[in-house]
């Protein structure tokens, strides 16, 4: 069984570069500066215990590839790009099974409509992507990986690619409700656009971040939505609070940070903090906190800012938060 990676970034290399060293076919699908990079030099993997280059092979395109109904894919674009992704292997073959390494929970819901095979997969992994044929592993394992099929329950591939991730060095649990897991990481990924437009992190933003996540919670109870909070999954894995090697001066900044860094031209916020207004619409209600972060983050990256346009100050005025942010 060959994996195909489609969306050779933080993620998708990391995942890859680790199941091709224990061994596995693996074939990258990136960006053109990222696949020429790799194609010329390798993909430089660098983890806090050493550094590899590792030869993978690398293409732009999916019809590039002779794919198989044996193999599977590993789904690691950006939410803006899961439709356009899963229309071009469509495109190419018939049914694969498909997983979604992705942040957000309406990845599997796309592609659902196109595969009858679909899984999500919940991941607790520092990654960086800033240069091309680059990318660093914060930890050493690299971090956890929950999945499961979508929209509920295991079968035998989803327990075989756990097997094959285990292998590859990452922590692994199979879950019949890996949704409930997706959920919870939404929850708490719904702060990644504050430290990327204000560049700060701590409790400078702690007021915003408290406020988009309040505007979840309630709807998530009024939705009637199972999830699975971060503090549950730290309680039970508390080997990823202190893995084995881990990098204690370098901070990999998260997914969002790093795409306005790259001066990317989307942002994954409409799938984070965009997904609480999709459900508030569901429910007849409103959440103006996370739809103006929705709102500013697609500005920024349309207009190509770097990180830092506003003070969190300067945000907490912009969202409405002033009195309390003074």
């Amino acid at each position: 069984m060959k994996i195909i990676v489609l969306g050779a970034g933080a993620i998708g290399c990391l995942v890859g570069g680790y199941l091709y060293r224990s061994g596995n076919e693996i074939i990258l699908v990136g960006r053109p500066g990222q696949v020429q990079a790799i194609r010329e030099q390798g993909l430089h993997l660098i983890t806090p215990s050493n550094d590899y280059v590792l030869n993978l092979p690398a293409v732009t395109q999916v019809d590039q590839i002779n794919i198989s109904h044996d193999d599977a894919v590993f789904l690691c674009v950006k939410g803006p790009d899961t439709e356009k992704a899963v229309v071009e292997l469509k495109s190419v073959v018939k049914d694969i099974p498909v997983f979604c390494l992705q942040n957000g929970v309406r990845n599997e819901e796309i592609a659902a409509q196109y595969f009858s095979g679909v899984y999500g997969a919940m991941l607790k992994v520092g990654a960086e992507y800033l240069k091309d044929g680059e990318v660093i592993a914060r930890s050493d394992p690299p971090g956890l990986i929950i999945l499961g099929c979508y929209p509920h329950g295991t079968d035998r591939l989803a327990e075989e690619t756990s097997e094959k991730l285990h292998a590859a060095g990452f922590w692994v649990k199979p879950s019949d409700s890996v949704m409930a897991y997706k959920w919870g990481k939404l929850r708490g990924n719904l702060d990644n656009i504050i430290p990327a437009i204000t560049n700060a992190t701590g409790k400078e933003a702690e007021l915003i971040v408290k406020t988009a996540k309040q505007e979840f919670d309630g709807l998530l109870n009024e939705a009637g939505i199972k999830w699975i909070s971060q503090v549950e999954v730290a309680k039970e894995w508390p080997e990823m609070i202190a893995p084995e090697n881990f990098d204690p001066v370098r901070r990999i900044r998260n997914s969002t940070w790093q795409s306005l860094t790259r001066k990317s031209s989307s942002v994954e916020t409409e799938f984070l903090n965009g997904e609480v207004v999709r459900l508030a619409k569901k429910l007849g209600r409103q959440a103006p906190v996370n739809e103006k972060l929705t709102q500013l983050s697609q500005q920024m990256a349309a207009r190509r800012e770097l990180p830092g346009k506003y003070t969190p100050r300067e945000l907490a005025r912009v969202l409405g938060l002033s009195c309390a942010a003074d």
